[in-house]
């Protein structure tokens, strides 16, 4: 079967068939339609006619393809469509390979630095690819933060969705301010589970220095979040005794004037000196003592 392409063109039928038949270019189908002049030739021509009658005055054009052409034409068509399907779909594959936003919610969402510090640890990023995360350590430490009761970690797309409860009644309760030193001491333990600890094991510290800060550190800045954790330090104190006389019974009460839990004295001493009344004792001790915040 012969594949013939339609074309019209502007020009005399008289004209148009002089130089078609100059060229050896047979035509199927002649017809006038006003000033244009429409005809069929074969598929192999269509190049060459468009060549013969280029010049402007022609305006010449296709009408309608030959059966291969129009199936050439679909097939490219079909291939543009299927390519962009593949470059969509590849585009759409690389967007979710990434994480693009992490999502703090529920009554927990007041976390919400802190849970990212901690998804941040465990191996994502916004902007980052996916991949390495450490699931099961995120969803430890996160249910670790005070009162949370409930956690779950999901990827939709490119989103990291993080789902965190706490107890009803905590939520209302904590406290956005630091932990601060009532007192003087040496720091023994320092443990900050939200927040930065401000200081290290083994400082000095004096009433109204700040031991936790209720900020968290992403890079180089500071995002202000809740203060939890707590700190133990070393203290000392010293106190007198008035005693009638000297006598293991009154060493005893003098040590028990001290009126702080056995267990939490590290050292202690004692020296007896003569009052006019009997005798004083002083005992220097030390002793450990834990302040916390929001680890009700």
């Amino acid at each position: 079967m012969t594949e013939l392409t339609r074309i019209s063109v502007i020009s005399s039928a008289e004209t148009a068939v002089k130089k078609l038949k100059k060229a050896e270019i047979g035509i199927y189908d002649c017809k006038r339609q006003g000033t244009r002049f429409i005809f069929s030739v074969k598929d192999k021509h269509v190049k060459k006619v468009f060549a013969i009658f280029s010049k402007p005055c022609y305006n010449i054009k296709v009408d309608g393809l030959g059966r291969r052409a129009r199936v050439a034409k679909t097939l490219l068509n079909r291939i543009g469509l299927a390519v962009g399907a593949v470059i969509f779909a590849a585009a759409a594959a690389f967007s979710n390979s990434f994480i693009f936003k992490i999502s703090v919610s529920g009554s927990g969402s007041y976390l919400s630095n802190e849970v990212k510090r901690i998804i941040y640890e465990s191996g994502v990023k916004e902007f980052k690819l996916y991949r390495n995360f450490d699931l099961p350590m995120a969803t430890g430490k996160i249910l670790a933060l005070p009162s949370v009761t409930f956690c779950n970690i999901k990827k939709r797309g490119s989103v990291l969705k993080v789902d965190v409860q706490v107890d009803g009644q905590y939520s209302q309760s904590a406290r956005r301010t630091p932990l601060i030193a009532d007192r003087s001491g040496a720091v023994k333990r320092i443990v900050a589970v939200c927040g930065t600890a401000a200081v290290s094991v083994g400082d000095r510290v004096n009433a109204g220095d700040t031991l936790i800060a209720a900020y968290t550190l992403a890079g180089e800045e500071k995002i202000d979040c809740l203060a939890a954790g707590f700190a133990e330090l070393e203290c000392s104190g010293t106190v007198e005794y008035l005693a009638p006389c000297e006598s293991d019974e009154n060493l005893k009460a003098a040590y028990a004037s001290v009126n702080i839990d056995a267990e939490k004295i590290v050292t202690r001493s004692h020296t007896v000196r003569a009052a006019d009344e009997g005798v004083v004792y002083t005992v220097e001790f030390t002793y450990l003592y834990k302040l916390s915040i929001n680890m009700e």
